[in-house]
């Protein structure tokens, strides 16, 4: 019987150690990308009706971001503005050449409009 008490006592005694050390260090951090990983497990997407890429600016932005990220923004702001046309489930974003008809080249990048990836892109020379 006083082997029994004793694991019970050892058992509490244990408990107290443990939760007063898990007291003493505070809270952990928490890494916040860890954790968003963790709340979207299951979560399901939004599929908008007009799909990712729905109008001209958000083609624009897309490409523009694209560009600069692969030929520099120096580069790519002399080719500003840039401006997009849609055809079919493609957007065609093009920068302009500066002066009006120059020789020289410009970014040209494709988009899908349904999911905004990049399907294509080259600087023509």
């Amino acid at each position: 019987m006083k082997i029994h008490n004793l694991g019970g006592a050892l058992l509490f005694f244990g408990f107290l150690l443990a939760n007063g050390i898990a007291q003493r260090s505070g809270p952990q951090p928490v890494d916040i990308w860890t954790a968003m990983q963790k709340s979207l497990k299951g979560a399901k997407s939004i599929t908008p009706k007009g799909g990712f890429v729905p109008d001209e600016s958000t083609a624009v932005k897309i490409g523009k971001a694209a560009a600069i990220a692969q030929y520099g923004e120096k580069t790519i702001s002399q080719e500003m503005p840039f401006r997009a046309r849609l055809y079919g489930d493609t957007w065609l974003v093009i920068g302009t050449l500066h002066p009006q008809g120059a020789l020289g080249g410009t970014a040209v990048i494709k988009i899908s409009k349904t999911d905004g990836r990049i399907l294509f892109m080259t600087h023509q020379a």
